[in-house]
């Protein structure tokens, strides 16, 4: 396949896939197999997940502002209320954070090696269905966000360290477990990407080596450009539909690709 088509077609699963609760990993594993694309590679692997995190950031613009200039003026004693606000988010940020980070340092082979068991993959896919559909079933509530939630979120989170995990689907799956209004459940999903795959590309740093090349600078920059755009997209997206109720749908859509995967495969 044209190296320039598939950087798109892969872009274009990770823009969407990374923010729809349908696991990008998963759907990444699949194409791969089912649609003869090959693996990205380290090099433009990070790259795509730099175009998702430059949209979570450029749509969430505020927010990072806001923890840029109030959290440093917190960390500085700063108890104002925009200083408060933004040194919370950032403390809870952390705290989601510090599960996902231990959890992939810890057991960084035994994820490896998930990534190339196909069926696991599968399973993985009905186990996330399932989570969504539950969701279904949850009372809706409008508990705050708390540090103890934002720790449990993250736990949600590393789940998604396993390919077919959804980590939108699990960490917002999670947060209206703990009883938070969709919508803020979905927003603290997405913030919370930000410092998961910022950290994940540190720790595949040094493994790029020999794959940068300039030669493949127009490969790399078509899929940042479709990785950042069509996550920006899906991000909106995503928003309407957690909105109006239908988060826990794409359950169903995960049973079939699972359940189709299994039989294929």
């Amino acid at each position: 396949m044209n190296p320039i088509l598939a950087t798109v077609i892969l872009a274009l699963i990770q823009g969407w896939t990374e923010f729809l609760p349908i696991s990008s990993s998963g759907h990444l594993v699949l194409a791969q197999h089912l649609l003869g694309v090959e693996s990205a590679g380290v090099a433009l692997e990070i790259i795509l997940h730099l175009g998702t995190v430059f949209a979570v950031i450029l749509y969430y613009r505020n927010d990072f502002l806001s923890i840029l200039t109030g959290g440093w003026d917190y960390l500085r004693g700063g108890r104002g209320p925009e200083a408060v606000s933004a040194g919370r988010l950032l403390l809870f940020l952390i705290l989601g954070t510090i599960p996902g980070a231990l959890g992939g340092a810890l057991f960084k082979d035994t994820i490896e090696s998930a990534f190339g068991d196909v069926r696991f993959v599968c399973y993985a896919l009905l186990f996330t269905g399932a989570l969504l559909l539950s969701t279904l079933f949850v009372p809706r509530r409008r508990e705050r966000l708390s540090a103890v939630r934002a720790f449990f979120v993250g736990v949600f989170q590393l789940l998604a360290l396993l390919p077919g995990v959804s980590r939108s689907g699990s960490t917002i799956s999670g947060g209206l477990f703990l009883g938070l209004d969709p919508e803020e459940a979905a927003r603290f999903s997405f913030l919370l990407s930000v410092p998961i795959i910022l950290g994940a590309v540190v720790f595949q740093l040094p493994d790029v080596g020999a794959e940068l090349r300039a030669g493949h600078l127009p490969q790399y920059l078509v899929g940042l450009v479709v990785a950042f755009a069509s996550g920006y997209l899906a991000i909106g997206a995503m928003l309407k539909i957690v909105r109006k109720g239908r988060f826990g749908l794409f359950g169903i859509y995960c049973l079939l690709v699972g359940i189709l995967g299994l039989f294929i495969l």
